[in-house]
């Protein structure tokens, strides 16, 4: 296998190219212990004890690490890793090992995304942002049907109550249903809210 580049990513790390294709990201620790240089040939016994011995156990600290302050979906993992130059083979490797200890759950993830904005958005929006990071719809659908969540139009009232005065309502009645409907809330449900305002 031919060194065709070693490019600098940052300050730090190096992406390696292989026969002009992107292998990892490498440290300078890395390059020296390899012997690394563009235009030579490397030994594929070497690369592939480097990569079994220090690549996937690195992909495994750097996904742990991203889980430090915050759940991730399987999703945000595999772009955090894609970034960093891990191939598919260690990426596919670090999830299945991450699932099996419970680090990465698809569904505990939804659950917590939706407990956290279902009182700020709507069913819809919260729907299309998690099918975005590839989280099944019908695992967000279960969610919605098993757990007690504020239905939309209680979230809608309150949020009437907190950001609009009776004066706003009335004289800017088109402004504050666009706002609701940007958040993915049904016209239907901003309509009524409205009504039950204006009737007080």
């Amino acid at each position: 296998m031919l060194v065709t580049e070693i490019k600098k990513i940052d300050d730090k790390r190096y992406c390696l190219y292989l026969d002009y294709e992107p292998y990892c990201s490498l440290y300078m620790s890395d390059i020296k212990r390899l012997d690394l240089a563009e235009g030579v040939d490397i030994d594929e016994a070497l690369i592939a004890e480097f990569r079994k011995e220090y690549l996937s156990k690195r992909a495994v600290n750097k996904a742990v690490a991203s889980l430090k302050f915050s759940e991730k979906s399987e999703y945000d993992i595999r772009l955090k890793l894609k970034e960093l130059y891990y191939d598919e083979e260690i990426i596919d490797a670090v999830i299945s090992k991450m699932k099996s200890y419970g680090y990465i759950d698809d569904k505990r993830y939804a659950l917590g995304y939706i407990r956290k904005y279902i009182s700020k958005k709507g069913r819809k929006s919260i729907l299309y942002e998690l099918t975005e990071k590839r989280i099944s719809p019908d695992v967000i659908e279960e969610i919605f049907d098993e757990e007690e969540l504020p239905d939309e139009k209680m979230a809608v009232s309150d949020m009437l109550d907190r950001r609009f005065s009776q004066a706003d309502i009335e004289r800017k009645r088109e402004k504050i249903i666009g706002y609701f409907l940007r958040k993915g809330f049904p016209v239907q449900t901003v309509l009524s809210c409205l009504k039950d305002r204006s009737s007080q």
